[in-house]
């Protein structure tokens, strides 16, 4: 009986503690499995996506024809060939095409961003279309590391298109380690974007202009738009030189002359503050490992001509108020900051493209200094420049906008105050260009008035040809900082 039970007891040690070697074995079989396991792993998309993000750059090309692949799922027209080489040593070197190569050193020496402009069929929405191409390249890997959404200029025949019709996107791809691609998409059936990769066209603009506006400077304000689109309104917008357009809120027209908007020839960083990329954005993109710049535009080195900046017409109140009506959402003397705030923001919110205020009437409000100072304040905070329309002679805006630290301008004359008179309008024409010549720079008003686009189309091409430079309200502002600058 004990005998057995010794036996027993070994016999249950055995079956506690199997020998070693069974224990190696099953250790070693693991380690097969797992090996054949990251072995596989290592062979799929997502493997190879991780690997590089680890620093397996000689994966970089095979991971991008994978996101390649996914992307055309969602984008048929995407894997094209460039239609450029990778950029050379030039800073300067302007590059445009349908697609082009972009040299990423990091992830080895035939390395390259594939940069793509590309169609999108349909009327789905851009936040769903980005959706879809993160979705097709989850599988792989991949992610969207940058999405932005880029206005461009609208012609006058594309005006009735809603902005999420005309608008581009950009969307960076990659993995959390590399970027491997850069689109810019636009909807099949408008005009096909002209991209220049690499290209800084904002400086190319402002080097001509700076070389152009050597003598006198004229910018031309047209004020009162968004009440009615006829002859004199397209007339007026499609003249042969920079014009600020002042645009009323609230009218049935105000946003679609708001979207005529274009790039301005600026300094860069004021051009790219213009545009909508503050250096906060740029930082952030440039953070997600997108290095891509890119211009849109005219052809390379020609400054574009029919540049369109918009303002904020902005009612303030005159003297006879109420009995004289500025109209609805007018700036009234003794208005706290926060009506102000909200007042700006209604219009801002309704109009794209804003990039200062002039006052529509105001010879009341312009004149009070505790309204202005509020006024500044929220204009200040809003990176807007505001231009003095000086309906009254004792307007305190100017003063007040520039103590503020807010970029101003005063007008100098009013065009057409007798809106049928041709000669006056032609004499008050040449008082401004004058008043030009003397100063170096000025600022004049009109409306879209029939008169006032009869004497525009024969007297500007006289003027130009005499050397008048005529700009935008911003580019003036810009011009003579530029002077002042080299002067001191």
């Amino acid at each position: 009986m004990a005998g057995q039970r010794r036996d027993r007891r070994n016999t249950s040690r055995s079956q506690r503690h199997p020998p070693v070697w069974s224990w190696l074995l099953g250790l070693l079989g693991l380690a097969a499995v797992g090996a054949f396991g990251v072995l596989l792993w290592s062979r799929s998309e997502s493997g190879k996506t991780a690997l590089l993000n680890l620093g397996a750059d000689q994966l970089y090309t095979e991971v991008q024809a994978h996101l390649d692949d996914a992307l055309a799922t969602v984008l048929p027209d995407l894997q094209t060939p460039p239609s450029h080489a990778s950029p050379g040593a030039s800073a300067a070197a302007e590059f445009a095409g349908l697609s082009y190569d972009w040299p990423l050193p990091a992830a080895g020496q035939d390395a390259a961003i594939r940069c793509r402009v590309v169609a999108i069929a349909g009327d789905t929405s851009w936040w769903q279309v980005q959706d879809r191409l993160a979705a097709a390249i989850r599988p792989a890997g991949g992610r969207v590391l940058w999405c932005e959404r880029l206005p461009r200029s609208s012609q006058a025949r594309d005006l009735k298109q809603p902005a999420e019709a005309r608008d581009l996107v950009r969307v960076d791809i990659g993995t959390s380690g590399r970027p491997t691609h850069t689109l810019l998409l636009y909807r099949e059936g408008t005009a096909r974007p002209q991209v220049h990769w690499g290209a800084d066209l904002s400086a190319t603009a402002w080097r001509q202009l700076q070389a152009r506006a050597n003598g006198p400077v004229v910018a031309l304000v047209i004020d009162d738009w968004g009440h009615r689109a006829d002859a004199t309104t397209s007339g007026l917008a499609a003249l042969e030189i920079p014009l600020t357009m002042a645009i009323l809120p609230s009218l049935p027209y105000s946003r679609r002359f708001a979207l005529a908007g274009t790039e301005l020839a600026l300094p860069p960083a004021a051009a790219s503050q213009e545009r909508g990329y503050a250096d906060e954005a740029v930082s952030l993109r440039q953070a997600a490992g997108c290095p891509v710049t890119l211009g849109l535009g005219t052809d390379a080195g020609k400054l574009p001509v029919r540049r369109r900046e918009i303002f904020l017409h902005l009612p303030m109140e005159p003297q006879g108020y109420p009995d004289v009506d500025p109209g609805p959402r007018a700036v009234l003397v003794g208005m706290s900051g926060g009506q102000l705030a909200a007042l700006l923001d209604e219009a801002l919110h309704a109009l794209p493209n804003i990039s200062g205020v002039n006052n529509h009437m105001g010879s009341a409000a312009t004149t009070d200094a505790p309204t202005m100072r509020s006024l500044m304040t929220e204009l200040k905070a809003r990176d807007l420049i505001f231009l003095d329309s000086l309906t009254s002679a004792n307007s305190v805006a100017y003063q007040t906008a520039r103590a503020a630290g807010v970029p101003a301008a005063r007008n100098r004359i009013f065009l057409d105050h007798d809106r049928q008179d041709h000669d006056q309008i032609r004499s008050r024409l040449r008082a401004l260009v004058q008043a030009a010549r003397s100063a170096g720079f000025a600022v004049g008003i009109g409306h879209p008035h029939p008169a006032t686009l009869q004497v525009l189309r024969e007297e500007l091409p006289r003027l130009q040809a005499e050397g008048v430079a005529f700009v935008t309200v911003s580019e003036l502002l810009a011009l003579q900082t530029a002077r002042a600058a080299a002067g001191s």
